[in-house]
């Protein structure tokens, strides 16, 4: 069975307030075999596209080289749009669906119930739970289609073996449920104060960002000293004054935006927190996997993994939007009862290019080919080791808003000017926003007291006091970094290249950032490289084989 999973808008305009959709893509499977996933950003160029992913479906069918009518099943990931539902209802998704895929089924899977399988098919586990919590998911609709209610999170149970998946969307958790939405709002009015601003709050369309934005600026602030509570997002007794209200007339912010920022991630780990202690109490497995948009905040997922409370968490490299049409597509072959094989490393779902594809690109440059992609690997590592900034693109592009190692900005770690650097040269960022790391999983321990193993990022660590020199580009304010665990199972390319960099420098680590400008999505082709490589103050590109410089 030939299975495509899609998100994305029909007919409207997805970057509309009231018709926002967001990281639209498309996933494609042969006969259980994952091709690729890719979003449409990466192909259209405009950050969180959420209209229909008409680049996405071509990308995924020309790589699986097949074509639309080989297509035996759609599934489409739902979306809390009244005009999805409207179309939904008149058969116009179906249409326009069937129109193109001439042989297809075409079955819709609820926002949440793909977003549990994004995370359920692709961990390890064989058998287990998951939450999923994010904004809002799937709508529900009552007979004068009017809203009656939006599904905002859901927990279930799996046994692969068994073929067992089964979801319970909206389960009774009271307020817990909006607690995305809270965390939003109060990220876009922290935002606003600390930037001198006047960015609508509502929109949707800063909700991705700013929530991590917030997350690194709340290690500049503190909420030591507050009565943090009277601030608190989540509660079990009565709806707080400050979050919940979404007008902000009447709120008084007579704190930071440091400290508020502060405040927020520190209820919003405390609520989240407390809401898993209660579900592991009675339902929630000593595996579960976790999903949705609130767990891109790694200090929440931190704060889980490090709780005690399960013997292991798996959290998927998309748990946000950008992973529902995969786990759309693994839900409907769950559905039929065929089998789902994906590659080892599962963040890695995008193609490979050819080698003339390269070429192509770079023929009217300075390059140097290496038939030994170790004396590649040894060269770079010389230039970054002379503080050099390295455009690195090799093998399959991720799929995740996180850089892995294919689509990557290195840099020497060592010097904490190179934040600055890398920022006013490449990333023009906020400057309480932190860089990444990326280091060979068997040095862990010695550099990071928490020791997590962290092959997709999801999770943030303690450097330990005596390894701060060696990493003083990508400590946070917090003493923490995001760094990223790899080897040559994972990764390849790149653990080749920090074995030979550890060989030169003694430090396994090096400055990992994603290969785009600021408000740019990270790049896909040999053609994104090139001429992302030219315009930013980026040093040398190591594409494929080929050393290329300015």
């Amino acid at each position: 069975m030939n299975v495509l999973g899609i998100l994305g808008a029909f007919y409207w305009d997805a970057n509309e307030i009231e018709k926002w959709v967001h990281d639209a893509g498309a996933s494609l499977f042969l006969n259980g075999n994952h091709i690729c996933s890719i979003s449409e950003e990466r192909l259209s160029k405009v950050k969180y596209d959420g209209n229909y992913p008409a680049k996405a479906i071509s990308y995924c069918l020309d790589t699986g080289n097949i074509l639309p009518k080989d297509i035996d099943l759609v599934c489409v990931a739902s979306i809390s749009i009244d005009d999805f539902y409207q179309q939904l209802n008149s058969k116009i998704i179906h249409k326009k669906l069937q129109d193109t895929f001439i042989n297809a089924r075409i079955e819709i899977v609820g926002h949440h119930k793909s977003h549990a399988a994004s995370a359920v098919f692709s961990s390890p586990f064989k058998q287990g739970t998951f939450l999923t919590m994010d904004g809002a998911g799937s709508g529900y609709l009552n007979y004068d289609e009017k809203w009656a209610s939006t599904e905002t999170s859901s927990l279930g149970y799996f046994d692969k073996s068994k073929n067992i998946f089964r979801s319970f969307p909206n389960f009774d958790c009271g307020q817990w449920q909006t607690v995305t939405n809270h965390y939003w709002n109060a990220a876009h009015k922290t935002y606003n104060l600390k930037t001198n601003q006047n960015i609508n709050i509502f929109d949707p369309k800063h909700r991705e960002a700013f929530c991590g934005k917030i997350m690194g600026l709340s290690a500049y602030g503190s909420w030591e000293g507050y009565d943090w509570k009277r601030y608190k997002v989540l509660n079990h007794d009565t709806l707080p004054t400050l979050l919940f209200d979404n007008s902000y007339d009447y709120i008084e912010w007579d704190v930071s935006p440091d400290d508020m920022a502060a405040i927020t991630q520190k209820n919003t780990e405390e609520g989240v927190l407390e809401l898993v202690t209660e579900l592991r109490r009675e339902y929630l497995d000593e595996y579960t996997c976790f999903a949705g948009g609130l767990f891109l905040n790694i200090l929440v997922n931190t704060r889980i993994k490090n709780s005690g409370l399960f013997k292991d968490i798996y959290i998927p490299p998309f748990p946000s939007d950008c992973g529902l049409h995969f786990g759309a597509a693994c839900y409907g072959l769950f559905k039929h009862n065929e089998s789902i094989t994906l590659p080892a490393n599962v963040a890695l779902l995008g193609k490979e290019y050819l080698e003339e594809e390269i070429l192509e690109e770079i023929k009217d440059l300075k390059y140097k080919k290496y038939d030994d992609f170790i004396q590649l690997c040894k060269d770079t590592s010389q230039l970054l080791y002379e503080n050099k900034i390295i455009g690195w693109f090799q093998g399959r592009s991720e799929h995740g808003p996180r850089a892995l190692g294919s689509r990557s900005i290195l840099m020497n770690s060592s010097k904490k000017e190179h934040k600055d650097i890398i920022n006013e040269r490449i990333k023009h960022r906020e400057y309480w926003r932190p860089f990444a790391g990326i280091i060979l999983d068997e040095h862990l321990k010695e550099y990071f007291e928490d020791n997590i193993d962290n092959p997709y990022m999801i999770y943030s660590q303690t450097v330990r006091p005596e390894k701060k020199s060696k990493l003083a580009a990508i400590i946070h304010e917090d003493n923490t970094c995001r760094i990223q665990t790899v080897n040559s199972e994972m990764n390849d390319k790149v653990t080749c290249l920090l074995n030979e960099y550890h060989s030169l420098s003694g430090t396994p680590v090096l400055l990992n950032t994603s290969f785009n400008d600021n408000g740019q999505p990270i790049v896909e082709t040999p053609k994104d490289a090139v001429q992302t490589f030219i315009n930013l103050d980026i040093d040398y590109l190591v594409i494929g084989n080929y050393l290329v410089e300015k």
